[in-house]
């Protein structure tokens, strides 16, 4: 199950197309850093394009030398928007995995009180069989215990339509989130978190391991690393930008034969020019907007970085609780089915009242839905806590 949902959760997938789109970004912006411009156009009257049609006249070839470096930050900035998007894709992949792993656990504990209901309804319909015979037979039988016992028995009928909807729609969730068809029939193992964990609920082992090295903490360095590059940015255009313009020369207007011909010298020109061009008010105002953007970001850096560490001394304190419930409720609940079974022998033979054979289901019940409560809780916190430190 949580291979499946590593490779084929569509939000992995919509995730895989956002770096893809990154990809293309970061591309266009290499190509404006390192690829001139090419200018091919023509303008001319209307009477000279009827008599010489429509070609090109020169070739211009525009090469920036120094723009305030806003090609190069603006590379940099996609570049790393591009390594975000390969981080999300992680992120996007933990949260699959523990969508999955949660809506798994509701499918498998309302499969599991199915079955506990279905062994109650078994033996009460016995009983109530038993008794409507000696009823119909003559027999001194208060006739208010068989009502009882039909009563409760649609009352457990209810509690299990009740558990099969919630278990159809836990289950259509969860094929959802493993991309299978929305009828595929989930079967439940009650062995997975034993399986799963292994040793993975020992705390001990990720008490070396970098924080800052986390997928979510390189995402915040990264985020604020954006802040910087547009602040340099709207910094390059307080410069001014210096250029070779290189113009090749076709054909060109010769005003005394009023027509076009070759030209008469040097057919290729190179020229070096500068351009200054400040909005006034707007080129300050932008460059100081950034600076406020760039301190808004550092205090989000900064809170985000708590959080982290907070969320995984958290996930520390909640795994080593979750462990030892984890251990003194499976202890509980093979008590209380060893006491079940009792129960329902005893039942059978009238040695208790439905009351208390109910009573004793229900504390099955009730510790068995804990107890995954638990497991889940348990699984879902190592990998929150295996994804934390990816």
């Amino acid at each position: 199950m949580i291979s499946r949902a590593k490779v084929e959760n569509s939000g992995i997938k919509i995730q895989e197309l956002n770096t893809e789109i990154q990809k293309k970004g970061k591309s266009k912006a290499l190509k404006n850093l390192v690829l001139p411009p090419i200018n091919l156009s023509q303008e001319d009257d209307w009477d000279i394009i009827k008599e010489e049609g429509v070609g090109i006249r020169e070739l211009e070839m525009h090469v920036p030398l120094f723009m305030g470096g806003k090609n190069l930050n603006s590379y940099r900035k996609a570049k790393n928007n591009l390594a975000i998007a390969e981080k999300e894709e992680i992120l996007a992949e933990n949260r699959a995995i523990e969508e999955s792993v949660t809506t798994y656990f509701e499918v498998l504990n309302y499969q599991k009180q199915t079955e506990v209901v279905n062994s109650a309804l078994k033996a009460m319909n016995k009983q109530r069989d038993r008794l409507l015979g000696l009823y119909k037979g003559g027999k001194i039988v208060p006739k208010s215990e068989l009502l009882k016992i039909e009563a409760d028995i649609e009352r457990y009928r209810s509690i299990n339509l009740e558990n099969a909807r919630l278990e159809k729609k836990n289950a259509g969730e969860l094929n959802r989130l493993l991309n299978l068809p929305l009828d595929t029939k989930i079967t439940g193992k009650d062995t997975i978190a034993k399986e799963y964990l292994g040793d993975r609920a020992d705390i001990s082992k990720y008490s070396e391991k970098n924080m800052n090295k986390t997928t979510k903490a390189e995402i915040e360095n990264m985020k604020l690393k954006n802040a910087e590059y547009d602040l340099k940015i709207a910094k390059g255009d307080l410069y001014p930008t210096f250029y070779i313009k290189d113009t090749y020369t076709f054909k060109e207007w010769n005003k005394e034969e009023n027509r076009l011909v070759d030209p008469k010298g040097d057919k290729n020109k190179v020229e070096l020019g500068f351009r200054y061009y400040l909005s006034w008010g707007g080129t300050l105002d932008s460059v100081n907007q950034k600076k406020y953007e760039l301190e808004k970001a550092k205090l989000a850096h900064s809170e985000s970085m708590k959080d982290i560490k907070l969320e995984i001394e958290n996930k520390y304190r909640e795994i080593d609780s979750l462990y030892g419930q984890a251990l003194a409720n499976e202890k509980k609940v093979n008590l209380l089915r060893e006491n079940m079974n009792i129960d329902n022998m005893r039942y059978e033979n009238q040695l208790i009242t439905t009351f208390d054979y109910l009573n004793s289901i229900n504390a099955y019940r009730q510790a068995q839905e804990e107890y995954y409560k638990i497991q889940r809780g348990l699984v879902l916190a190592v990998i929150e806590l295996e994804n934390l430190y990816r």
